[in-house]
């Protein structure tokens, strides 16, 4: 009895170990939410400590517009450019983590928001083109955009964004289901306190972005056990 409870012992220390040890290539592409200091990416490398973050994120990017006319702000035409960031920085890549689609709900872009998703899965497929998806095959994670606040709380160029955001948050997990990706919901998850985690109805407070770094934390872990990958100890 004694001999067998030491070979557990021995194989659950062993499991942990390998878990603890692993390091996960991860690379962020997102807007400001990301971009901050304090923002999700910088809060998931504090919980995952163990893994690699490349964070690609900037204020004001979208899925594929030229976003104050300016072509920086254009995922789909900049994204080759994050993936070999992420190549050299990383040395592989096993994760991408993609949110996006708060920009993409501006009032300018309200006649086109139907070219949202249509620009998510263009930019799926110019990911999954590159020479860097084709080689280290890294799980590709689709985060729903965070919900907006209340009217009175949004400046101009983001009124009447919330419906937009919603319609964005259930195609966005059309587009993962049809692409093969994993869908992260963050909108369902804190929409209903969003207001107490929001400075201005569309950014996030520290608190806020800890929380978004937690659901995203929990979804990567799940998916990258079922993979045969650990990670996030």
């Amino acid at each position: 009895m004694k001999k067998v409870f030491t070979v557990c012992i021995l194989v659950f220390w062993g499991a942990f170990t390998i878990a603890q040890n692993s390091q996960l290539k991860i690379l962020a592409i997102g807007d400001s939410n990301g971009e901050f200091d304090f923002g999700w990416v910088a809060q998931l490398q504090k919980i995952r400590l163990s893994d690699r973050i490349v964070n690609t994120a900037i204020s004001g990017n979208t899925t594929g517009f030229d976003n104050l006319n300016r072509k920086e702000l254009n995922t789909l035409r900049n994204v080759n450019s994050y993936l070999n960031k992420g190549d050299t920085e990383l040395a592989g890549m096993d994760v991408i983590l993609i949110m996006l689609g708060t920009n993409d709900c501006k009032a300018i872009f309200a006649d086109s928001l139907k070219q949202v998703p249509l620009n998510m899965e263009r930019l799926i497929l110019k990911i999954k083109q590159h020479g860097v998806y084709r080689q280290y095959q890294p799980q590709i994670f689709i985060v729903s955009p965070p919900p907006f606040g209340p009217p009175e709380m949004l400046i101009a160029k983001y009124k009447g964004g919330a419906k937009r955001i919603k319609y964005l948050q259930k195609k966005f997990k059309k587009t993962a289901r049809k692409e093969n990706c994993i869908f992260i919901d963050i909108y369902s998850e804190i929409k209903d306190t969003f207001k107490n985690i929001t400075s201005d109805g569309i950014h996030l407070t520290p608190e806020g972005q800890r929380q978004i770094a937690e659901i995203i934390n929990l979804k990567v872990d799940k998916q990258m056990q079922k993979n045969g990958l650990f990670g996030g100890f």
